[in-house]
Parts: C-alpha cells; structure tokens; sequence
C-alpha cells in the first residue's frame, strides 16, 4: 500500500467513526426511553434495554471507542441479571440503570471530544 492510499483508507475510517458518534444522540436516546419505560413498570422493556446495550458494546469496540464498549457492556450484565429475576425491578437497581445510561453518554461525549480533536490536531 502506498502512503497515499494509507492516506485515504485513514480519512475512511475517521469518516465512518465520526458518522457512528454523530448518530450516538440517537442510542443513548433509545437507552433512556427504555429506562423510562421500565422504570415505568414496564418490564418488558428490560430485554430491550440489555439488547440495546449489547448492541452497543459490540459497535463501539467495532468502531474503536471501548470506553463506549465497556460502559455499555456493565449495562448489559445488569439488565441481563435483572431480567433473569422473577421479582420486580428494585428502585436501586433502576437507578444503578440509569447510571449505566448516563456512563454510555458520557463515554460517547467524550470519543466525540477526542475525535474532533484528533481532526484538529
């Protein structure tokens, strides 16, 4: 490969991390509306909730951000705990929730942040 196209296949891959943190609002979005439907009652939210974090765990290593892949993935061992309970959902556990929430958001501000810094430097 030329340094050229190591150029090229470079500003390809900052394109398709940028697109992927851009459209983050979105999935920490998601992540909430389901936390706020469980916390509603809803305990047919919570698979929801883990297969959401899981999904994210999974792209975020894809795409580089494992502070994203690593907060997401603690909210998904808990909901997975969770949803193997037969009991209602604790009002400690719904707040241990949204802290994994509020993690995934701060971990996809800041992979924002170093990007757009990256892009500058």
């Amino acid at each position: 490969m030329s340094a050229e196209s190591d150029d090229r296949l470079a500003q390809q891959l900052r394109a398709l991390r940028r697109e992927y943190l851009v459209d983050s609002t979105q999935r920490v979005d998601e992540l909430r509306r389901l936390h706020a439907r469980l916390a509603a009652g809803e305990r047919a939210a919570l698979p929801e909730l883990r297969q959401a974090f899981h999904r994210l765990a999974g792209s975020g290593g894809s795409y580089g951000f494992p502070s994203v892949s690593t907060r997401s993935r603690e909210g998904e061992r808990l909901a997975s705990r969770l949803a193997g309970a037969d009991t209602a959902v604790a009002p400690e556990d719904l707040e241990a929730l949204r802290a994994s929430v509020d993690g995934v958001a701060h971990a996809f501000a800041e992979a924002l942040s170093a990007l757009s810094a990256e892009s500058l430097g």
